[in-house]
């Protein structure tokens, strides 16, 4: 298995950020502060670009072998919900402010067919005589396990970590520029990561279990 992966470092906040940077710097108000964090909604970080080159091999005892080589790309933005803070994660002491966030999440995972593409200077899909080849349903296959190994191999990635440290510098500079002078930002216990569509099927899957 080959995977591959560019960051690209991002910082979204939507309308929070003028929002609170007009604060008044004398004292932060609280009330202004929660209501902002909590409705700026989903705060993206990072994005990785991952690439994974996925290959198959027919054998044919009697003539040439076919082989087929392509790379694959797929987008992962990660980042944290801020709809999901709570009144009790957000201390405020005057010009002092303590968050805890939640845990970081996928925001978004893309494959697009369009990010397929085949390496033309090592594949050799028909064999002589088209008697052994790569066939449109092999290379279907390939291309859903490339997608399910990047999936598997997220937590590998270091996203957590990038996104955190993304998070908390974003976060830091706004909150201080709105009047808070000793800024802790910590973040709430992470678990494995998971994509949007993947807690969806989970979700269903308790669900129907629950019901029988």
């Amino acid at each position: 298995m080959l995977i591959n992966f560019r960051k690209i470092n991002k910082s979204i906040l939507l309308l929070f950020i003028l929002a609170v940077v007009s604060c008044n710097r004398s004292e932060p108000d609280r009330a202004m502060v929660i209501s902002k964090l909590k409705n700026s909604a989903k705060l993206s970080t990072v994005e990785y670009i991952v690439t994974k080159v996925i290959s198959s091999k027919d054998n044919n005892w009697f003539a040439k072998d076919a082989y087929f080589f392509a790379e694959t790309e797929a987008t992962i933005k990660a980042g944290i919900d801020l709809d999901k803070l709570k009144d009790e994660d957000i201390k405020i002491d005057g010009v002092k402010i303590s968050l805890l966030l939640p845990p970081v999440e996928i925001l978004n995972f893309s494959y697009p067919s369009e990010g397929f593409k085949v390496i033309e200077k090592y594949s050799d899909e028909a064999a002589i005589f088209k008697w052994n080849s790569i066939d449109v349903a092999t290379k279907d296959d390939l291309y859903r396990q490339g997608e399910s190994d990047i999936r598997q191999n997220i937590d590998d990635l270091g996203i957590v970590n990038t996104a955190q440290k993304n998070t908390r510098l974003l976060l830091t500079k706004i909150l201080s520029l709105s009047g808070f002078d000793e800024i802790y930002i910590d973040f709430k216990e992470q678990e494995s990561l998971s994509t949007p569509d993947e807690k969806l099927l989970k979700e269903l899957e308790e669900f129907l279990n629950k019901k029988k």
